[in-house]
């Protein structure tokens, strides 16, 4: 199922694949195939929550989160010498979070927001999440848009997506609990506190389309963390799911690759 964790068993250099909010590890799987290829162990995590009904995701806190990564760390560091993450979106701000507490030996940032984007709504989560319960992010989607169309085909393939019912029962059935998009903004917040603390050679990657993480985010990153040894490389008409989707797919997958390396 595309919501399983995966683990590759390779070399001493174990690698901890973190996926977005409301994702799931099959975001992570296909460069995980490709590290394990290259001699890598991998592990790709799946975080609590995540692959569940939407009720499940609304009673989690962003320290359940957390807790899983910090395990999934430990568990490959006793079969590992080193142990790198890759935190793409919401597992970039955890990976942030884990490097801070814990030997890294190289940390890859994709597409990581330090704040989240949005209009003022954002700004009253702490408060909406006890008023409004959900949030429906398909209510107005436009079904012909091929980015639309590969999220939605990446959790359910099956769908027929040009089938005006489908299209219905995907805008009322699609929702996100307001309470856990709040978590998610207490989690990048406390990873913009923790940059300086993170001093793990660090590979920061970001698309210049992309709409749910901020661009400045990146910048933000590659100027106040406290790795001494750090890129941020942007790649040019690509969104956000950067490992998934885009004309630089492959690029993105083999500059991860190349940069943990032995």
């Amino acid at each position: 199922m595309v919501y399983d964790p995966f683990f590759f068993s390779g070399d001493d250099h174990g690698v901890l694949l973190i996926h977005g909010f409301t994702g799931g590890p099959f975001e992570m799987r296909d460069l995980g195939v490709g590290l394990a290829r290259s001699g890598r162990t991998v592990l790709g995590v799946r975080l609590p929550g995540h692959g569940d009904p939407p009720e499940a995701l609304a009673v989690v806190r962003w320290a359940d989160w957390l807790a899983v990564v910090v395990q999934a760390h430990a568990d490959l560091a006793t079969r590992c010498r080193r142990v790198s993450v890759v935190g793409f979106s919401l597992g970039g701000a955890l990976a942030l979070l884990l490097a801070a507490q814990y030997p890294v030996h190289q940390l890859a940032l994709l597409a990581t927001p330090l704040r989240l984007a949005g209009d003022w709504r954002v700004n009253v989560l702490a408060v909406a999440r006890y008023v409004v319960p959900w949030f429906y992010p398909m209510e107005r989607a436009d079904f012909s848009d091929p980015d639309i169309r590969a999220q939605i085909l990446a959790r359910r393939p099956e769908l027929d997506l040009d089938d005006l019912q489908v299209q219905a029962e995907v805008r009322r059935a699609v929702k996100i609990s307001v309470g856990a998009l709040d978590e998610l903004r207490q989690v990048v917040a406390q990873a913009r506190i923790t940059l300086p603390q993170v001093t793990t050679p660090a590979l920061i990657m970001h698309g210049r389309n992309d709409l749910v993480a901020p661009l400045d985010s990146a910048d933000l990153i590659q100027t106040h963390i406290g790795s001494p040894e750090r890129e941020l490389i942007w790649w040019d008409n690509t969104g956000h799911q950067l490992l998934t989707e885009g004309p630089h797919l492959q690029a993105v997958h083999q500059r991860v690759t190349n940069f943990l390396k032995p």
